[in-house]
């Protein structure tokens, strides 16, 4: 028995990295219309944390609540991405969307989410 004891704190990282999340979003625009935004959703029950963005874009924000009505917080700016690493999300239902480029007509960000490690 001791030898399961010892084998089973080596398994516990792989689990929590199983249930990395990923949160993608896409804001789009055509000539002389509103911006289009897209982004299903995701609902979490635990505490995430986010672990890593990749981005086209100028920046993003993340929205709440079921239809993703409720603003969070925002990274504006490429330079602040960097600094959304390490941000948590309490339970709930995410979206994210990322803030055009000047002169860009489409973006798209991704960001990954892990457990909060207690």
């Amino acid at each position: 028995m001791k030898k399961l004891s010892l084998i089973l704190p080596l398994l516990f990282p792989v689990i929590v990295d199983a249930q990395r999340v990923e949160i993608t979003g896409f804001q789009s625009r055509q000539f002389e219309q509103d911006a289009l935004l897209e982004c299903s959703g995701v609902k979490f029950i635990h505490t995430m944390v986010i672990d890593s963005v990749d981005c086209d874009c100028d920046g993003f924000w993340i929205m709440k609540g079921v239809h993703g009505d409720k603003p969070v917080k925002a990274f504006w700016t490429k330079k602040h991405v960097k600094n959304s690493v390490g941000y948590e999300l309490p339970p709930n239902k995410y979206f994210v969307y990322p803030n055009l480029t000047e002169n860009s007509d489409s973006a798209r960000v991704t960001i990954w989410l892990i457990p909060k490690r207690r």
